[in-house]
């Protein structure tokens, strides 16, 4: 009985802390959710550990500084750090919200953060709201949440003449300042002046909320040809720096030798100027009564929540410190090329889901782990671009020891030719249009007939490896002129020394033939020469000699002489480490950044001098191998990952950043 009611109390209380999380206040058309794992943060790194540190240190300091109080902890802020913090963001074609939900621990002190004689708040029930002063931001809190949200109108919302008008909104365009200097120019030649035209600016249809303060527009006063006339001052701003020099019929210009033109010219801008600000004001106007509406739904009422979406429950690890997810990349190509108009939402990302990233840290590495959700057919088709692993042959000239890093690619060319039509018609054809699907198929088709998949797999196979082993300082020479005291113009050649990378490129390849006559080609030109089957590229430009070879179904680029021919004479130094390996005969991609090996190979004149070299070199003793390799194809999900080890002498992951973090900033 008492295992039941310990086993009962147990779920009561897990349900009871996943209901406190702020996460089910997050509606279901999120287009964005980013998470901070309060909890897995602060098992890394206590709290007082972080007010200790020196990010800790410089926080509470600043924060101390600009708020005039004395702060210790950070839980001072009154902000619950064993809770997630969410932020979120919702599209819609008329506005943009981004918002941020935040656990709170003790909310007097939080209140303590904001209030003064400038910000106040107002309380309903527990629920206390402050608006910004620019009415553009709204905080509401209670004793268990915070919630932060800023809206901006989107301009292609108001584009829309019928949606415009009914909020009231009214287009307001400038009329060019040479446009009317002409028509006052044409009327005054015949004795006719003419009224500007200015277009009516009817009042706020939306009113203004009780909290928001009043906003003024800014003016620049200038007396014009008018105002002297009249006795009256108006509110002026010139349009350029230097009026226009133009050429008036006689008696267009009065006594003092400005011609009404300029005086209309700023009197009217001082009216397009003054309606601009109206009507900005109407859409903040606006703006702040949807971002209350929208508040007010977040604290009390009842919605979809993201939780029901499987998408981002799927997305999620109990082990991250950190998320983000993203809903559609459709819909943020759609959010960041609004330019393109109808074409921003032609079906141009077709095929590309939800995208999600984590951050993982612990006692050996960071690691931010990526997913990317496609459509089954995309799918499908990169599973069979992705088919084929490296070239085990490649792993025999890497040299662990002394590489700096490396690049490798490994996909089926073969497969890659013969789905890249379908891929392009299906990313692309949407953009055309469908009036264009015949021409698409037909270029398709002629595609496949022009290439013979099989064929231009055999030279090219897909697999390549780029590998850094080093530096090294060349002597170059290079042209520039210099001028006698004539200032006639001379030519001399000089010479420096630069810092260059030791570079070994190497691809498969089956059939050399058209690789064969390319050399022979060149040969014929004088642009190859050929010893002990070692070929060199003759490009007298080129800061570095190219040297090239075919040996074992491999062909080899590279710039060190003696390599190329410890490769020709099976006589090369491989070292590959067992991590290395694994992550070359592994992964169709991967990436490696040695940083211990680059110490002390820059020269101190190229990285800014001996004391930035030392600081330079001191942060790159302290790091691990930087490493990205991609993952296989689950499902429909293509992931990646990207990882930094730590090296020894470091508790983990968390507290070894924050030591960068203070070495860099001394």
């Amino acid at each position: 009985m008492k295992k039941i009611l310990i086993a009962i109390s147990l779920f009561l209380s897990f349900n009871l802390a996943k209901a406190q999380d702020l996460v089910k206040k997050i509606p279901s058309n999120a287009f964005t959710v980013a998470t901070i794992k309060g909890d897995n943060v602060f098992k890394l790194m206590f709290v007082k550990d972080f007010n200790e540190s020196f990010v800790g240190k410089k926080l509470l300091t600043e924060t101390s500084k600009s708020l005039d109080k004395n702060f210790t902890s950070i839980e001072d802020f009154g902000i619950n750090l064993e809770k997630n913090m969410y932020y979120f963001n919702q599209l819609s074609d008329s506005i943009t919200y981004n918002c941020f939900l935040i656990p709170i621990k003790d909310a007097r002190k939080f209140e303590s953060l904001i209030e003064n004689k400038e910000k106040k708040f107002t309380q309903q029930g527990d629920i206390r709201t402050m608006v910004l002063p620019d009415s553009t931001s709204i905080i509401k809190w209670n004793n268990n949440m915070l919630y932060f949200v800023t809206g901006s109108i989107r301009g292609s919302f108001f584009a829309d003449s019928v949606k415009s008008a009914k909020y009231g909104i009214k287009d307001i365009r400038f009329q060019s300042e040479q446009t009317l200097i002409d028509s006052v120019a044409i009327d005054s030649a015949v004795g006719v002046t003419a009224e500007p035209m200015v277009e009516t600016v009817e009042a706020p249809v939306i009113e203004k909320a009780k909290v928001q303060k009043k906003s003024t527009v800014k003016k620049n006063t200038k007396k014009t040809v008018a105002s002297k006339k009249s006795g009256k001052k108006k509110n002026a701003k010139k349009v350029k720096d230097e009026p226009l020099e133009i050429i008036y019929p006689e008696g267009t210009s009065d006594s003092t030798g400005m011609t009404p033109a300029h005086g209309q010219v700023d009197e009217q801008y001082d009216v397009y100027q003054k309606e601009l600000a109206e009507q900005d004001l109407k859409k903040k106007r606006l703006a702040f009564t949807w971002m209350t509406v929208q508040a007010d739904q977040i604290f009390n009422g009842t919605y979809e929540s993201i939780e029901t979406n499987k998408s981002y429950t799927a997305s999620l690890d109990n082990k991250a410190i950190a998320e983000l997810w993203v809903s559609s990349l459709q819909d943020v190509y759609n959010s960041i090329a609004p330019e393109f108009g109808t074409y921003g939402k032609a079906g141009l990302m077709k095929g590309y889901g939800s995208l999600n990233a984590k951050l993982f840290m612990d006692n050996k590495s960071f690691r931010i782990s990526t997913g990317l959700e496609m459509a089954q057919e995309q799918a499908d088709a990169y599973k069979k671009i992705m088919n084929r692993k490296l070239n085990k042959k490649f792993l025999n000239y890497v040299n662990s020891e002394k590489a700096l890093g490396f690049m490798s690619y490994s996909i089926d060319t073969k497969a890659y030719l013969e789905e890249f039509p379908k891929l392009l018609k299906q990313t692309y054809g949407s953009f055309l249009g469908a009036k264009m699907d015949e021409e698409i198929d037909l270029g398709t088709e002629l595609f496949s007939l022009l290439l013979d998949e099989e064929a231009v797999s055999k030279v090219i196979k897909g697999d390549a490896l780029f590998v850094i082993n080093g530096l090294k300082t060349k002597e170059v020479t290079y042209t520039t002129y210099e001028y006698d005291d004539d200032y006639k113009q001379k030519e001399v050649t000089k010479t420096k020394n630069e810092t260059l990378p030791d570079f070994l490129f190497m691809f498969s390849s089956e059939d050399h033939r058209l690789i064969d006559k390319l050399i022979k080609y060149g040969i014929h030109k004088n642009m190859v020469t050929v010893e002990n089957n070692i070929y060199k590229i003759q490009e007298k430009k080129s800061p570095i000699d190219i040297y090239f070879m075919i040996k074992d179904g491999i062909v080899f680029f590279g710039n060190s002489l003696s390599e190329m021919q410890s490769i020709s004479n099976n006589q090369y130094n491989s070292k590959i480490s067992k991590l290395h390996k694994d992550l070359l005969s592994k992964n169709n991609f991967s990436f490696l950044f040695n940083a211990k090996n680059l110490v002390g190979k820059v020269p101190d004149s190229e990285i800014g001098g001996a004391e930035t070299a030392k600081k330079f070199n001191s942060t790159l003793e302290k790091m691990g191998n930087v490493y990205m390799k991609s993952n296989p194809i689950k499902g429909r999900l293509v992931s990646a990952d990207i990882s930094a080890e730590i090296p020894n002498g470091h508790e983990n992951a968390l507290k070894y950043l924050f030591s960068l973090i203070e070495n860099a900033a001394k």
